[in-house]
């Protein structure tokens, strides 16, 4: 029998490759289960990808070992994994170590230790001097201990393979192979439980002489669940362990150790809350429902708070009769714990999730129940999409235009149409549900490709909240931007007075967005990348938000020395201040990524919101969408205008979006909602339409605009990047993409550029960039491809990463 089998991570250039599999091992050895194999001198990890009779290659290596026994990917999983890696140009061993969990990631490191400093001499015998580079390895080496060929080339560069094999064709270093990962370690629970049962006379007789430990013996058998744990006996029973002994000792007690799995969700849910269907919700449900066991994707379209969660419950229930699993996607974290609190309460506790706040040991926990049919509810973020689920019966993607939905890094995968495919693979219907759809989105709506399911009015007959556009070019302080208008303070005062919760959204987290020198000009810049630092002042830091880079505000300008340094531009964090200023007494949260680095932290910030124990919440982008406060009747949008101000076709579509999903926070109980704009462009399309709840006049405008520019849905896009720490180098490898694509002529094709990308330099890494465009999806992804590929070694010698993103998101 022969396997396929690819090399994770990727290997070079390795595609799928051929092995042997000796008939001792053909049991195990299944599309899906990991295998050690040989490749070159050396040992890889691999997935089997399918099983064949014979082989092209007359002699093939035997496979070494099977390093699982039941199989980590299944049939639909595999043909996920092709397609990933076919749409979006990556090899099916980087779509393969996607789909799979970090935990089970194993590595072969190639780990090179020093020998004896003075092995230095040549090939003949005769001592030489090391070039500059090999001897500042050995030096390392030899002082910092073994080190990883990764963490060599990280050093070295381009210098290091040359460096290694000159230490290696001297004597002076050994390369050994380790192997690193596995998976997170399966938590076990020890057991002491009763496996013989004392004779009457034997029972006496132990009673009178052995009196404490008899005790635990009757304990134990009188025990309900007929086992008891450890800690449980030690809280219960003094020098426990020592009774233990004897009662095992005795042959009347045994340890046993029970596989457990670690707690994820709290243990409490909250109640449900049943509702009678609208009309709408009605009919959305029965198309779905109608739908099962056939692929068709539906798009749920419905204003803010018109219950589109209660339709795809009604779904799930349906799915669930029909002993199939089901599978929701939401694009925030914070969104997978309130859509999960929903579904524990109306299915109870067959729901896992996951998504890239749990640790390893809670994502591979999750996955195995998940992989063995125990939960047969998957809700999680992006990568859930890639979820084990067997039987899949229906797919749900909640907020399907959130731009959260595209990976930004490695294989830059958009979560929705990535479940959209799952669904087509799975032979089961894929429900696309948003108030602000995505502008392709709708356009497949309308072309009749996906089936229009609308929700028109608010549950209940609830009016959606009033906007108030506050031109912020006009008033008491004309020339100066004020942060939060008279308007809106009174409406906050007012608001408080009468009980209700304010919403006050700013996308900008931090204090103030930049310090700046009054005497010479210069705002501080970050060292890696070509923007300002942020200022904290709670952390009394200037930190970048791309890097990280982190230092103390300086007392003087660095400069000219000048001390004239001033705060420019606001943050949720200043805002807060001006809130407690303002609003003396009001209970007032702040979220955003500074407020909730800790584990949990969301969670706790929302249950508290949703407990009226904030009566002011402040926030970045993740308080916007998805959220279901009933108490939240005034929503503040601060400096409207952030998102209109992106290098980005699809920027008045997000600001659209953005002021429609926080202004739909709003009025969700029985109190009505308002809402307050502030900008410097109310005459804005997107703002016009926001207020008026007007979706469809905002996408029409849209898409004419589009089809004019020729830009998605009405063209095809490739973004193809490039990063190197050498500015001329990564120009000169950006201009031989285009130069290549230009001169492969694929019909309909065109190169926008190459330009630096709006943020020039990243992380220490220079950035330049082109967009290739055209009407045919596979022509556009053609012509990326070779154009990669052509300057591949090219790029490699000079240290520049050439990425490719297909439908790209971030233009910056």
């Amino acid at each position: 029998m022969i396997a396929r089998v690819v090399v994770i991570p990727a290997a070079g250039a390795t595609g799928v490759l051929d092995y042997a599999v000796e008939a001792g091992m053909e049991p195990v050895v299944r599309p899906g289960v990991r295998v050690l194999v040989p490749l070159g001198a050396r040992r890889a990890v691999g997935i089997v990808t399918e099983l064949a009779a014979t082989s092209s290659h007359p002699r093939l290596k035997n496979i070494l070992t099977a390093l699982d026994t039941e199989p980590l990917l299944d049939t639909s999983l595999m043909q996920l994994c092709r397609w990933l890696a076919d749409y979006y140009l990556c090899s099916l061993s980087e779509a393969v170590s996607t789909a799979l969990p970090g935990s089970v990631r194993i590595r072969i490191e190639r780990v090179v230790k020093a020998m004896q400093p003075l092995a230095t001499g040549g090939d003949n015998g005769a001592m030489a001097p090391l070039p500059d580079a090999a001897a500042r390895l050995l030096e390392w080496l030899t002082t910092g201990g073994p080190q990883t060929t990764r963490a060599i080339e990280d050093k070295l560069g381009v210098a290091a393979r040359a460096a290694l094999a000159t230490l290696r064709r001297r004597g002076c270093v050994v390369v050994e192979e380790a192997v690193r990962g596995g998976h997170a370690p399966t938590k076990h629970q020890r057991y002491f439980r009763i496996v013989r049962e004392l004779a009457a006379d034997e029972a006496r007789q132990w009673r009178r002489k052995r009196p404490a430990q008899y005790a635990l013996y009757a304990y134990l058998h009188a025990h309900p669940l007929r086992r008891a744990r450890a800690t449980e006996l030690k809280a219960t029973f003094p020098n426990a362990a020592a009774k233990l002994g004897a009662l095992i000792k005795a042959g009347c007690a045994e340890v046993v150790e029970e596989e457990v799995y670690r707690p994820v969700l709290p243990p409490a849910a909250g109640e449900d809350r049943p509702v009678d269907l609208s009309t709408a919700q009605y009919a959305a449900v029965q198309a779905v429902i109608g739908g099962l066991g056939a692929f068709r994707t539906y798009l749920l379209w419905g204003v803010t708070g018109s219950g589109k969660t209660e339709v795809y419950l009604h779904a799930i229930a349906a799915c669930l009769a029909a002993q199939r699993t089901a599978l929701v996607l939401v694009p925030e974290i914070s969104l997978t714990h309130q859509l999960v609190d929903r579904v524990r309460a109306r299915f109870g506790e067959r729901v896992a999730v996951l998504h890239s706040g749990l640790s390893d040991g809670e994502r591979w926990d999750e996955w195995r129940r998940i992989a063995r049919g125990e939960v047969p509810i998957v809700v999680g973020a992006r990568s859930a999409v890639f979820a084990p689920l067997p039987r899949l019966g229906l797919v749900v993607v909640d907020e399907e235009h959130d731009a959260a939905f595209k990976q930004e890094d490695g294989i830059r995968y958009n979560g929705r149409d990535l479940a959209v495919m799952r669904a087509k693979l799975a032979g089961c219907p894929a429900v696309l549900g948003s108030a602000t759809p995505a502008v392709e989105t709708f356009c497949n709506g309308q072309s009749g490709r996906y089936q229009m399911l609308t929700l028109p009015q608010r549950v209940e007959a609830r009016q959606l909240p009033a906007v108030n556009i506050v031109d912020l070019r006009r008033g008491p302080a004309l020339g100066k931007l004020v942060l939060i208008s008279p308007r809106l303070i009174a409406a906050l005062k007012a608001n408080l007075a009468a009980h209700g919760q304010s919403l006050i959204f700013l996308n900008r987290r931090g204090f103030a967005n930049f310090l700046q020198c009054l005497q010479c000009g210069e705002a501080l810049m970050c060292p890696n990348c070509s923007v300002t630092l942020t200022l904290h002042r709670r952390m009394r830091a200037l930190r970048c938000h791309h890097c990280d880079y982190t230092i103390p505000p300086p007392a003087a300008c660095p400069g000219c020395g000048g001390l004239s340094l001033s705060a420019w531009g606001a943050g949720t964090e200043q805002v807060e201040a001006a809130l407690r200023q303002l609003l003396p007494g009001a209970r007032i949260g702040r979220m955003d990524r500074d407020t909730t680095s800790r584990k949990g932290s969301q969670r706790e910030i929302f249950a508290a919101w949703e407990r009226r124990e904030y009566d002011v919440l402040i926030g970045t982008q993740m308080i916007t969408k998805g959220h279901d406060v009933p108490g939240v009747t005034l929503v503040g949008v601060l400096l409207a205008d952030g998102s209109l101000n992106f290098p980005d076709f699809r920027a008045a579509e997000r600001t659209f979006q953005l002021l429609t999903q926080v202004a739909g926070r709003a009025g969700r109980g029985a109190r009505p909602g308002r809402v307050i704009i502030q900008t410097l462009q109310p005459e804005h399309l997107s703002l016009r339409c926001a207020a008026q709840h007007d979706y469809r006049t905002f996408v029409e405008h849209e898409l004419a605009a589009r089809r004019e520019l020729g830009y998605p849905p009405f063209a095809r896009l490739v973004q193809i990047r490039c990063e190197g720490e050498n500015p001329q180098a990564t120009e000169r490898i950006v201009r031989a993409v285009a130069t290549h694509v230009q001169g492969v002529r694929e019909k309909g094709v065109e190169v926008l550029g190459p330009t630096p990308a709006p943020i020039e330099r990243l992380r220490r890494r220079h950035r330049w960039q082109l967009l290739i465009r055209g009407r045919a999806s596979a022509a556009v992804r053609r012509a990326a491809r070779s154009g990669r590929d052509a300057v591949h070694r090219q790029a490699r010698t000079a240290g520049v990463r050439v990425l490719v993103d297909v439908d790209p998101y971030g233009m910056l």
